[in-house]
């Protein structure tokens, strides 16, 4: 179709005349002339149109044609060719968006100068007038005709301005040879104008021409970078109206062009690619130099990205450099093409910035390569030029795809190329609501039309059940049509959306004609839903137009980034749900009767929700909020924001994604809008799981967290394997890509440019002719050998290389890149040739192999809102394997591709199951893609689609796919093959509880059944019924009242009296947090209260709520355990804990004391845990991964991820067990006995567990082991037997006999002597009202006093205990004097005895009272109770059990649900670790920190902090503070990724005394990294917290146990890479290290721990028994090792052995650490059985070596690195002149002192009589400065030895020489100072040479004195500054009359040449000789110092240079 505005066609032959012209099988249609009528209007949306009608009508016309031109203005920058929407009946629509469209004042000026910043517009064109004039000569038939004079650009756009034009003076003159002479137009009536990327220069107001019309000129400008100013030539003439052209470079703008074309009939469009409004530019990484290009597409860089600030101007392409400047590689000047070759769009951007010393420019060239549905992908560098001055990009885009006719069903049309679709769903209205219609009103007919989209209308006139759209008469509402049928078919092309409704009611016409509408949906991105207009009736044809956002192509942002300073590239874009897929769903839990979800997508808008009759998510909303209303969801929040930038990287190394600009969220302020921020986290663990949040924000601004591995940056040098290999590992997903199937038998031919190839993949090409050849040509030409390749992955993408022969032009190279086209069959490839670059062959491969295997969530929801979760089923290392009745087997994985099948060919790539046959033909069955969907309840559906063609070339041709459907079941069993198909759809059913609803329990009267076990849970007893209520109190003392399951009580008139079940504060600010209900929720072990519809417009909108968390603690009883959490409440939400005994399942205790056959008690109460369990890794338990839950002497406590059997005591959880039944399985319930002595050791038992295979009860035995320096300590597992008896071992100070009996302190406290715990009874006091016993038979009773006196009492004022008569005389006896000596017995017990009472009646002596004080958990101080009396009557007994009697062992451990382990931190807190931190943080200029971990400071050495403290800080003043006391343990914060460590209640802060200060330590993982230092990062000084970060190996997640494939050199390495050498204790060849046997008298042990037995019954293993002539039995394979690392212990264990009863024999060490064990040691038998033998060996080879940080911080620029002097294998050894040999290092242990050194100390001594003192720990390093000598410092070691502190105290002082340390002198018998000369502590200004530190403190978090400090700092400065001049100027002015006199100045002169002179002359000379033996430990040479007679020798010579 041709077409002109406001013209007649003048130029096309057979359309004169005519305004719209059609050509149609090679003839002319005039379709609409300009009419007398016709003129440019407005319709009602503010639309320009013009109507052309035309009066004949042509053959196939029913009526004559008419053509609408509807002119539309776009965005700026976004203006289109004209587009044919609509052709029916010869009436034709035509869309035009452009710029000349919109209001002309934004697009022009009337001076030489367009500026427009916002759209980085500068247009100057002045330099092109200046008074000049263009003279221009027209010519005909070779002779002239026409002058054209033109001056543009006058300064004086005025009348008179311009040239001389007959009498007048214009702009433009014509004139020709006879002398005629025109005006063209007039200088004042000037125009310039940028519309449509087309720059044009108007004058107008010329003379009139024949037609009435005045003359005017119009001078279009092009670019031209290279043209100067250019030239100007005549285009044409066209009535009346004079064009010229003028290219120049002053018309090079920013988008000169258009970004779409056109190819033999099929169209391209680029424009989705250009970056605008906001968002970020695309990103190239050039992985050579590892420098980013970004780029933008058809325009220049966009302005918003903030990386683009240095880029030059103009520029379309830049380079940011490393040294962070910036180049212009190239500017958009030229409009994209299309290579018929390739078949792929070029791009290419000019005009960079100058390159080398040539003056050559900067270019770049991009090839856009078909890529169906990839809309996030980014440009790829391909190569560079030699010279480096023009880059190859590739760009495989969806974006680069032909657009396509394309039909759909249910009201969608997806677009499978462009990778997106269209969806008019929300647009429909219910067919079930009455008036469910849109109307739309024909002004002009005066006409209703009441229609609907893809459904019926109702409650309009129109009968029938489908009518679409009713035509009603609006002056006779009795005239009323149906006008079409409504029909959910969508049609779409070119950008425009149709629905046509056919079959409505006939026209009264002969034939009749059926009325027919047709509505077109127009994109308008600020729409929203829109509404639809009438636009015509023709025809028989109704048509609507309408605009509306859900008609636009989705808008993506670039999901992908590059880390600037880093160079880390992080791509999100796996995780952008397509379609199918449906949204990433959020549920959040609200409240009890409704639940809400987020539906998100990442970098796109949502996928429409169908939701029929409950609203619509917004079109370009990427966060859409929904609600269920009763049982309906409907839309809540259509917009929760937008996505418009992309993710960028957080301080933290977090990635932000945030979506912006949401629905209005206050009506009462517009400007307040919905938003929602994703913090994404790495976790290359999590690939398929979405986003959660601890608590939904009732406010307008969500923050989500997404743990995922697409979170973690990609390696940007790629991931490459050689070696002939064929597939590849993602190492971002682990996803694999394996291309062996593509292999040819023989080769490929590829042949796309005339030019052909002959290749294969993964081998040679047999028609090469070559063996080795795998790419050839038709010319016989090798290119790349078979042998020579390496696959690699880089940048998403995986290229296979071939490298061939050498060339005088270099080697040969081919590179395939494969890219992902899932339409294509599996070994069908479809390879195209790309390019020849030098000696370099590309070619692309499009293969299904290639596709990315996305994220597919596992979750999903019901109609009800029900949650279901098929995550447990997902396979990451095996598949599910199913079978048919035909044979044939089915490999599938749930949620991700099925893993690598050994023996098959089943394709890799992103493939959901595979099909094997029973003739071993492979099968595709379906891609991972789509959604989970829950029809009904109790049931999940998952389909994987789009597989391999089956029936090929049949009728019934289709694509393979693979159905599932879960059924909720009680018991789990394997899929089940149902059937397959016609269409070949597999077909599968699963039973499953994983297919049931997420047990979300509620129940009513604040009760509640556990779901698993039906126990009952009742809360009733905590609801208050006086006038009080639940008091707690927040971290700012704000206090609030609770009540539980009931109103408040203690509210009478404030808004807290109705109904309030939770309130923050009294009376007139009282604020009701929630309404109270009784409703108790359960869920996975949890109970919850919550209470809603609180106080309302908090924030201006919520109101307020308030949430109750129950958990078990069996020790808690009433209010005791109530808390608020401050971390989780917000100021519209508030949360509380309550750790309470009714939140327990029904529990018993049992006794936990027993005393052995010497008397010895033991009592392990301390290690019961009332509100945990112990948990213990099982990873190599026999029948599969589990773990173990343990508690002592109590039953396991009911918490979240331990749901074991009620009554359990001890608890198995099968990690891959999927039926919660299963998976967790009693071994072993509370007797009333639980505790034995068997063979010196306590053991636990616990018996009566759930049966196990063997038909026995599971039983769990825990045998108890002395460990003096183990507080608690954990049980490990050891193994389990053929008897179902699971055998653990536990190391604690628990199982020691205790010492002695410690002496009192009178005070009413005793400290442990074992542990170190004071116990401290002084709360027991009470001097107002005594405590009242009852003795036995009533005949007494006693008052009673704690560590004071009675006051008032008839038994005298001293008296602590006073019996009285209850019967006869009622006399008093004093039962003995008060005081406050408490005693510790050696059996653990506390008493207090009062002596000296009142004389016994009967016997002389006076009467005595003996109170024993009892631990007992939870009782609070409990109460006295009598126990009974001597037999003379004189000495009276009473127990106590009270809480304060017992070791409160706060646990040094924090749990992570997210790794469901424990992290123990007390590896970090043995005794006398006290660590030192350097002051590096603004806010804390100066002093030190000392840090302990779980426990107080111990004593440290002329250090006085506080008692008590656990971190404490040196001021400058020499005092000490206290910055927090350890009172509670750990914890796991899943966001930061660590484990927190607060200490409280330290000093008063200062500035704020109202508060205390505090620590916060945050433990961070880095492997390898045992111990390291804590590090001061901030100091918030509003919350007094001082914040440190520690970096160590110990919070590292744990992994499983490790097979040892080698262990020949006795050497194994952890996760963490940590290393055990354990090569000291193998046996010589032939010689065993024995051990006798216990079961067997007579029979031992031989063992070879690093090899096996070479022969005989025991070959292959390490452990065998023997008697005195021969070898009895084998224990383990020693090719079985396995090792468990559990710090600081290791153990190893060898399976598998001979068989042995029901099973095989097994050995197990256990290898402890023990730093004073001997280097030689032995193992002992620890557990021995037929079938198992388990050795406990103590040795310093278990243990890891302590390494401390070996920098002292000069000041707060410099340190001195001492490093270097840091032995890692041996040590420095010194003598004394007694003979005594000492053993130094430093920062490092020791690792060849004698045995009882061990390695954790820095210095030992070897005695004279060959005992070893241990004199300083590596723990206890501490530098100081020296004060009497500047050049020194001083690094001290100690360490306790009987009752006092050993010290080596080493003097580092300068020396010319590196020498050794050297002993100075023995200061006492335990302190021994040593002096060690280095040329490091000197300096040539008598300061000290320092080595600049390697980083800067951090500022802190929160601080307020930095900007003080730094001007201080600076003015601290000036003042030198200034000083120095001053002093220099009088100096100067000194000298300068000092030595004016000539004499003075040759005296000097004089002086200073003598004082040279003999310096020169006492020098010594240095010499370096070479070595003739390289000396391997030291250096190369010798250096020797000559000093007089005597020669110094240095081998050391490495230090010295």
């Amino acid at each position: 179709m041709y077409i002109n505005i406001c013209r007649d066609i003048s130029q096309t032959s057979g359309c004169q005349n005519s305004s719209a012209c059609l050509f149609q099988n090679s003839s002319n249609i005039l379709v609409g002339s300009i009419e007398p009528d016709t003129r440019l209007q407005f319709d009602r949306d503010g639309n320009l149109f013009l109507t052309y009608r035309s009066t004949a009508i042509p053959a196939g016309c029913t009526s004559a044609p008419s053509t609408k031109i509807t002119l539309r203005c776009p965005r700026r920058g976004m203006g289109d060719m004209p587009r044919l929407i609509s052709s029916h009946e010869c009436q034709y629509h035509v869309e035009w968006a452009t710029e000349y469209a919109c209001p002309a004042v934004d697009l022009v000026s009337h001076t030489c100068q367009l500026r427009q910043p916002e759209n980085n517009l500068a247009i100057d064109l002045r330099s092109l007038g200046a008074g000049q004039v263009v003279s221009i000569q027209v010519q005909e038939s070779g002779l002239p005709k026409y002058n054209y004079s033109l001056s543009i650009c006058s300064q004086n756009l005025t009348v008179g301005s311009g040239v001389a034009c007959g009498q007048q003076r214009a702009a433009a003159c014509q004139s020709d040879v006879s002398g005629l002479v025109k005006s063209l137009g007039l200088p004042e009536k000037q125009t310039l104008r940028y519309s449509d990327r087309q720059l044009s220069l108007t004058y107008e107001g010329g003379d009139p021409c024949s037609s009435g019309f005045q003359r005017k000129t119009i001078i279009n400008f092009h670019c031209n970078e290279s043209a100067g100013k250019g030239f100007m030539e005549f285009f044409g003439e066209d009535r009346c109206t004079y064009m010229f052209e003028w290219t120049t470079d002053l018309a090079c703008i920013a988008s000169p062009a258009i970004c779409h074309l056109s190819v033999n009939g099929a169209k391209y469009d680029l424009s989705r690619l250009i970056r605008t409004g906001g968002f970020n530019n695309w990103r190239a990484m050039d992985t050579e130099t590892s420098e980013t290009i970004i780029l933008n597409i058809c325009e220049s860089l966009s302005a918003s990205d903030r990386t683009a600030v240095g880029c030059p101007p103009g520029a379309a392409i830049c380079l940011l450099k490393n040294d962070s400047t910036s180049l212009s590689l190239g500017k958009f000047q030229i409009s994209p093409g299309f290579d018929d070759r390739t078949q792929s769009i070029s791009l290419s951007y000019t005009g960079g910035d100058t390159c080398g010393t040539r003056g050559s420019k900067y270019t770049a060239n991009i090839t856009f390569k078909c890529s169906p549905g990839a809309v996030e992908n980014e440009p790829t560098l391909l190569q560079k030029t030699s010279d480096g001055c023009h880059y190859e990009l590739v760009w495989f885009t969806a974006s680069a795809c032909p657009l396509a006719h394309l039909s759909g069903d249910n009201c969608r049309v997806e677009d499978s190329l462009a990778g997106y679709s269209f969806d008019l769903n929300p647009l429909s209205k219910p067919a079930t609501v009455p008036g469910s219609y849109y109307n739309v009103t024909n002004e002009y007919t005066e006409h209703s039309y009441f229609l609907n989209v893809c459904g019926p209308v109702t409650g309009t006139v129109c009968s029938g059940e489908n009518v679409g759209i009713c035509q009603v008469d609006n002056v006779d509402r009795r005239n009323y049509h149906n006008a079409g049928q409504a029909s959910r078919t969508l049609h779409y092309y070119n950008g425009v959306l149709k629905l046509v409704y056919e079959d409505g009611d006939v026209y009264r016409t002969v034939p009749p004609v059926a009325r027919k509408t047709e509505i077109e949906f127009l994109c308008d991105a600020e729409a929203g839903i829109g509404k639809p207009r009438f636009e015509s009736e023709a025809n028989f044809t109704y048509n609507i137009e309408w605009m509306t956002s859900y008609a636009c192509p989705p808008m993506f942002v670039d999901c992908s980034f590059v880390d600037l300073k880093t160079k880390n590239r992080y791509d999100l874009s796996p995780l952008a749900r397509k379609d199918a897929d449906g949204n990433w769903v959020l549920e959040i839990k609200t409240g009890i009767e409704s639940g809400r979800k987020l539906h998100i997508n990442v970098c796109r808008p949502v996928v429409a929700l169908n939701l029929p009759s409950s609203g619509a998510c917004d079109a370009n909303a990427g966060v859409c909020q929904t609600e269920y209303s009763g049982n309906r969801e409907k839309v809540k929040v259509a917009n929760y924001g937008r996505s418009l930038t992309g993710p960028r990287l957080s301080m933290d190394g977090k990635i932000i994604l945030e979506y912006t600009n949401g629905d209005i969220c206050d009506q009462r302020d517009a400007t307040l809008r919905y938003s929602t921020k994703i913090v994404f986290i790495c976790n290359r663990e999590i690939t398929t799981m979405g986003p959660s949040t601890n608590e939904f924000n009732p406010g307008c601004n969500q923050t989500l967290i997404w743990e995922t591995a697409f979170a973690c940056p990609e390696d940007s040098s790629g991931v490459t394997a050689t070696g002939n290999q064929c597939s590849i590992r993602d190492p971002m997903t682990g996803h694999t890509y394996d291309l062996q199937s593509l292999r040819a038998d023989k080769s490929y031919t590829v042949n796309n440019t005339g030019r052909i190839f002959k290749l294969n993949i993964c081998g040679p090409a047999a028609d090469c002719g070559n063996d080795s050849v795998a790419v050839c040509d038709d010319k016989g030409e090798h290119f790349g050998f078979s042998v020579n390749s390496s696959i690699r992955f880089s940048n998403d993408m995986v290229e296979f290389l071939y490298y061939g022969p050498d060339t005088a032009s270099g080697r040969r190279k081919v590179t395939l890149t494969f890219t992902c086209n899932d339409r294509l069959q599996q070994n069908s490839p479809r390879i195209t040739f790309v390019k020849e670059e030098g000696t370099a062959l590309l070619f692309d491969v499009e293969t299904p192999l290639a596709c990315l295997s996305f994220a597919i969530d596992c979750q999903t929801f019901d109609g009800l809102g029900n949650r279901y979760d098929l995550t447990p089923l997902m396979k990451l290392n095996d598949n599910w394997i199913v079978e048919d009745q035909r044979r044939n087997r089915y490999y599938i994985n749930i949620c991700r591709p099925i893993n690598s099948v050994n023996s098959t060919a089943c394709p890799g790539g992103a493939v959901g199951g595979c099909q094997v046959t029973s003739t071993g033909e492979v099968f595709n069955m379906g891609y991972v893609q789509g959604r989970l969907i829950a029809p009904e309840l109790n049931s999940v559906t998952m389909q994987y689609q789009n597989g391999d063609i089956c029936h090929n070339g049949t009728d019934r041709e289709s694509r393979r796919s693979t159905r599932i459907t879960f059924y909720c079941s009680g018991r789990h069993q394997a899929p089940i093959f149902v059937k397959e198909e016609d269409d070949c759809s597999y077909v599968f059913d699963w039973l499953t509880p994983f297919a049931c609803p997420i047990q979300h329990v509620i129940g009513e009267n604040c009760t509640v059944r556990d779901p698993l076990y039906q126990v009952p849970f009742d809360l009733r007893g905590l609801t208050k019924a006086g006038d009080d209520d639940y008091i707690v109190y927040d971290e700012s003392r704000r206090n609030f009242t609770l009540n539980v399951c009931g109103a408040l009580r203690s509210h009478r008139n404030d808004s807290c009296a109705i109904n309030a079940g939770a309130c923050l504060g009294h009376g007139d600010s009282a604020i009701n947090l929630g309404n109270y209900t009784s409703r108790l929720e359960y869920e996975d072990g949890e109970l919850k209260l919550f209470y809603s519809d609180g106080k309302e417009s908090c924030n201006g909108k919520w109101n307020r709520t308030a949430t109750i968390m129950f958990s078990c603690d069996h020790s808690k009883h009433g209010a005791s355990g109530l808390s608020y959490l401050d971390e989780k409440s917000s100021d519209c939400s508030h949360w509380f804990e309550w750790q309470t005994s009714v939140a327990c399942l029904p529990f018993s205790q049992a006794e936990c004391s027993i005393t052995d056959d010497k008397g010895n008690v033991f009592n392990f109460e301390r290690l019961t845990m009332s509100d945990d369990n112990y948990e213990i890794d099982g990873s190599d338990a026999p029948n599969g991964p589990a773990k173990f839950i343990i508690n002592v002497c109590t039953t396991l406590v009911h918490t979240k991820g331990a749901l074991c059997p009620p009554n359990s005591a001890a608890c198995m959880i099968k990690v891959n067990e999927t039926d919660p039944k299963k998976r967790y399985v009693s071994i072993g319930r509370l007797n009333r006995t639980v505790l034995s002595y068997e063979d010196g050791h306590v053991v636990l038992s616990y018996d009566g567990g759930a049966e196990c295979s063997s038909r026995q009860n599971a039983k769990t035995v825990v045998q108890f082991d002395c460990a003096p320096g183990v507080s608690v300590g954990r049980p490990e597992y050891v193994m389990t037997d053929a008897a179902c008896v699971h055998h653990f071992v536990w190391s604690t100070r628990a199982a020691c006999v205790l010492n002695t009996t410690a002496a009192p302190s009178g005070d009413c406290s005793v400290q442990d002597p074992n542990t170190g715990h004071i116990y401290n009874l002084s709360g027991l006091r009470n001097d107002v009202e005594p405590y009242v016993v009852n003795g036995s038979q009533f005949e007494h009773s006693y008052l009673l006093n704690v560590c004071g006196p009675l006051l008032n009492s008839s038994c005298g004022n001293n008296s602590g205990s006073c019996q009285m008569e209850r019967l006869g005389q009622n006399r008093s006896f004093n039962a003995g004097l008060s005081n406050a000596f408490l005693l510790y017995e050696s059996s653990g017990l506390l008493k207090l005895i009062y002596s000296n009472g009142t004389m016994c009646h009967h016997v002389t002596k006076p009467r005595m009272t003996t109170i024993t004080f009892i631990c007992a958990v939870g009782v609070g101080k409990g109460k006295p109770q009598f126990i009974g009396e001597d037999p003379d009557g004189c000495s009276y007994f009473f127990s106590w059990h009270t809480d304060l009697a017992c070791d409160h062992e706060i646990r040094c451990v924090a749990h992570s649900d997210e790794h469901e382990q424990d992290f123990d931190l007390s590896p970090l807190s043995a005794e006398n670790a006290e660590y030192t931190a350097p002051v590096n943080a603004t806010g804390a200029s100066s002093g030190a920190f000392f840090l302990s971990v779980c426990r107080p400071l111990s004593p440290i050495y002329k250090k006085f902090c506080p008692p008590g403290a656990t971190v404490c800080r040196e001021e400058t003043e020499g005092q000490y503070v206290s910055l927090g006391s350890f009172n509670s343990g750990p914890v796991y914060d899943p966001v930061a990724k660590a484990v927190v460590l607060v200490y409280g209640n330290g000093s008063k802060c200062a500035g704020k005394p109202s508060l205390l200060w505090k620590t916060k330590i945050s433990f961070f993982c880095r492997p390898g990294q045992p111990e390291n230092l804590p590090k001061l990062v901030g100091v918030d000084e509003n919350l007094c917290e001082y914040q440190f970060e520690w970096i160590t190996s110990v919070v590292c997640p744990s992994v499983p146990s490790v097979k040892v494939t080698n262990f020949t050199d006795c050497i194994v390495k952890d996760a963490n890479q940590n290393q055990y050498n354990f090569s000291a204790l193998m046996s010589p060849t032939g010689r065993y290290i024995q051990a006798p046997s216990r079961l067997h008298p007579g029979h031992k042990y031989n063992i070879s721990l690093c090899g096996a037995f070479p022969s005989g019954v025991c070959a292959s293993s390490a452990v065998c028994r023997v008697n005195d002539t021969s070898q009895i039995t084998a224990y383990g394979n020693s090719r079985s090792l396995t090792t468990v690392f559990e710090l600081p212990d290791v153990k190893l264990s060898y399976r598998y052995g001979v068989r042995c009863l029901k099973e095989n024999t097994s050995a197990v060490f256990l290898m402890e650490c023990d730093q004073l064990a001997p280097r030689d040691s032995k193992p002992l038998i620890y557990a021995e059985e037929e079938c198992f033998v388990m050795f406990k060996w103590s040795t310093p080879f278990a243990c890891l070596p302590k390494v401390k940080p070996c920098k002292f911080r000069y000041n707060s620029n410099w340190v001195i690195d001492f490093s270097r002097y840091s032995l890692k294998t041996s040590s420095w050894k010194i003598n004394d002149t007694r003979g005594n040999r000492y053993f130094l290092n430093l920062c490092h242990g020791i690792n060849d002192g004698p045995s009882g050194c061990g390695n954790d100390m820095a210095a030992c001594q070897l005695r004279v009589d060959g005992s070893v003192r241990r004199l300083g720990s590596v723990d206890s390093q501490w530098f100081t400065k020296s004060i009497e000598a500047e050049n020194s410092l001083t690094v001290e070691y100690s360490h306790p030895f009987d009752k006092v502190s050993c010290r080596a105290r080493i003097e580092l002082v300068c020396g010319l020489e590196n020498e050794e340390p050297r002993f100075k002198r023995t200061v006492d018998d335990c302190t021994v100072e040593f002096e060690w000369k280095m040329n490091l502590m000197c300096g040539t200004t008598g300061n000290l040479t320092l080595i600049p530190a390697t980083e800067n403190p951090k500022t802190p978090v929160g601080s307020s004195n930095s900007g003080r400090q730094e001007r201080g700092n600076a003015g601290s400065q000036a003042v030198v500054i200034a000083i120095s001049v001053l002093a220099s100027i009088v100096l100067v002015l000194v000298l300068i009359l000092a030595f004016r006199n000539p004499s003075r100045r040759a005296a000097f002169t004089r002086k200073v040449t003598s004082c040279f002179g003999r310096r020169k002359r006492s020098l010594s000379s240095l010499q370096y000789t070479a070595l003739s033996n390289r000396d391997l430990n030291e250096g190369d040479g010798l250096l020797s110092q000559n000093s007089g007679n005597i020669q110094h020798y240095d081998s050391d010579d490495d230090l010295m240079l």
